[in-house]
């Protein structure tokens, strides 16, 4: 880093007294200070860096769920990838490390020192007009969806869940106040569809945020090794909590979804912490990059070596410096993740994550009841005509639900400038 050294009291022909500078003098300390913001700004993590990763993620996860084409022409991809899609569970705790990140990096100085009603309501509202218009669609969607397997199947095999979800109007109501996991100890049948329980622990994540940056706030200066060291250790309990290893008994724990949102997005806040703060090092963040692609190949040659899901989960003990190392990226790294197409994909993972089970559904159904025994081929074409789908799907649900509803309800709800450019 620059150090911006006050100059000498004395006068020298190359040097002249500060309270005498000539116009020299003052072009120079404007050159100087401007070279120093420059440098910082170099250091400042970059959250657009990580939206490619959120396409990343989502994609993990869709993998990991559509493993019931893995018989398909998608053979080639889950046998090369077969550790790591196996465990794509855990692009589940990207996104809530990647979320608490993003959030502390956002929020953490508007919503800090101390707790504020209207401060937090803003918040609050910012991050409800975000998640809800997407999701009560789809929840709509499915409940349109169960309506009409009902009448042919029980509830939880027509959900392809192992626990029925409540079709109740209690049930709906639960759905879409995105309240449904917080009243049962596992996640099997809280939602209509299987991974919209995340939707609910996020939400639960975000009503607790400001309190959590009233505490946040006053470790802001924390050194960034300190900090790393806490996003690391935070994770110990949820990365140690997984099947088939010493400390679980078999099968998933009671409330470990709540275990798992409240260490990943804890880590994720003091990995923003860290990245934030990473000048104090006098980091050199072309080092960021290779950095972070080190440690992503780290990950997958871990989960490669450890292939059963249960080990595995040990790999979440990166996620907090990859994300930071990634929004320190510059140079080649950066630019790749800057690619169009990249950008386009991470803004809408949060569609692809709700709309793809929809299409699995379809798949699996189709499949079972009537091609069956109609060969390879009627499969295949199933299979890229859901794929093809979850992609249409996608973009409209994006470009005409989450985008344009978000900025009406931001307007409706009239918040303070403050967060008028907050995500």
């Amino acid at each position: 880093m620059v150090s911006l050294i006050s100059p000498p009291r004395h006068a020298t022909p190359g040097n002249p007294i500060p309270g005498n500078a000539g116009p020299d003098s003052a072009g120079a300390e404007r050159s100087r200070s401007k070279s120093a913001k420059t440098e910082l700004e170099r250091s400042r993590p970059d959250i657009g860096t990580l939206t490619a990763l959120r396409f990343v993620a989502a994609l993990w996860v869709v993998l990991f769920h559509l493993q019931a084409m893995r018989h398909t022409f998608l053979a080639p991809i889950y046998e090369l990838f077969r550790p790591v899609i196996a465990n794509g569970d855990l692009g589940v705790d990207v996104f809530f490390v990647l979320s608490g990140f993003i959030i502390t990096y956002t929020y953490l100085d508007r919503l800090g020192p101390r707790f504020r009603w209207r401060a937090a309501g803003d918040f609050v509202w910012a991050r409800f007009a975000r998640m809800w218009p997407a999701f009560a669609l789809v929840v709509g969607v499915l409940g349109l969806w169960f309506a009409y397997g009902a009448g042919q199947h029980p509830v939880g095999a027509w959900s392809l869940q192992t626990q029925a979800p409540d079709l109740s109007p209690w049930g709906m109501a639960r759905q879409l106040l995105m309240v449904h996991l917080w009243f049962q100890p596992g996640t099997d049948g809280a939602s209509w569809f299987g991974p919209g329980w995340t939707v609910s622990a996020e939400w639960l994540a975000y009503l607790a945020f400001p309190l959590l940056a009233v505490v946040l706030f006053r470790l802001r200066r924390l050194h960034p090794l300190a900090a790393l060291a806490a996003s690391v250790l935070v994770l110990v309990p949820t990365a140690l909590w997984g099947e088939d290893l010493p400390i679980a008994t078999g099968g998933p724990q009671p409330y470990e979804w709540l275990l798992r949102i409240a260490c990943c997005f804890t880590a994720g806040a003091f990995g923003c912490i860290a990245a934030r703060n990473a000048d104090r090092m006098n980091f050199n963040p072309a080092l960021a990059g290779p950095g972070a692609v080190l440690a992503g190949a780290a990950v997958a040659v871990f989960l490669a070596a450890a292939g059963k899901p249960g080990p595995g989960r040990l790999a979440v003990l990166a996620f907090p410096l990859l994300i930071a190392l990634l929004s320190l990226a510059r140079g080649r790294v950066r630019a790749a993740l800057s690619a169009r197409w990249l950008q386009y994909s991470g803004r809408c993972s949060y569609s692809l994550y709700l709309v793809h089970m929809f299409f699995i559904y379809l798949f699996y159904w189709l499949n079972r009841d009537w091609l069956h025994g109609a060969g390879p081929l009627a499969t295949n074409l199933l299979a890229a005509a859901c794929l093809a789908g979850i992609a249409l799907a996608t973009h409209l649900l994006f470009r005409y639900v989450e985008e344009p509803a978000r900025h009406r309800l931001r307007a409706l709800g009239g918040r303070s400038p403050r967060f008028a450019r907050a995500g």
